[in-house]
C-alpha cells in the first residue's frame, strides 16, 4: 500500500517537473563560430534556460527552458540584447555595434565571407 502511495506521488512530482520545461525553435540571426559560442554561452547563463543550441546553417536555436522562471519573450529581449535579430526582436544599434567584425551579419560582405 505504502509503495502504491509513493508511486503516485513519484509520479505527480515528474509530470510537474516536466510541464514546466519548454522546447523551442527561434530563428536568431549570425554568421559564426564566434556568434555561436556568444548565442549559447549568454543563453546558458540565464536563469531558466535548460539548454541552448543554435545551427549556424538554417539559423534557428533550440532552446529548452522552464517557464515558471523565464518566458520565450524573455529570451528573444534577452539574444536581442547581445546584438543578434530574432523573428520578434531587433537588437538595438549599440548592441550590434559591439560585435565583433566578423559576426557582422548585417553586413552582405560578412555573410559572403562566411558562405
Amino acid at each position: 500500500m505504502k509503495t502504491n502511495h509513493l508511486l503516485v506521488v513519484m509520479i505527480l512530482f515528474f509530470s510537474i517537473s516536466f510541464s514546466q520545461t519548454k522546447s523551442q525553435m527561434i530563428f536568431v540571426d549570425g554568421v559564426c563560430g564566434m556568434c555561436e559560442k556568444r548565442i549559447e554561452s549568454n543563453c546558458l547563463a540565464t536563469k531558466g534556460i535548460k539548454m541552448a543550441d543554435w545551427n549556424k546553417e538554417n539559423r534557428m536555436l533550440k532552446v529548452i527552458f522552464n517557464e515558471k522562471k523565464i518566458s520565450l519573450d524573455e529570451i528573444h529581449k534577452k539574444v536581442a540584447s547581445i546584438g543578434h535579430d530574432t523573428k520578434l526582436e531587433t537588437a538595438t544599434d549599440e548592441a550590434y555595434n559591439k560585435l565583433d567584425m566578423c559576426c557582422k551579419y548585417r553586413d552582405e560582405e560578412v555573410v559572403k565571407n562566411h558562405q
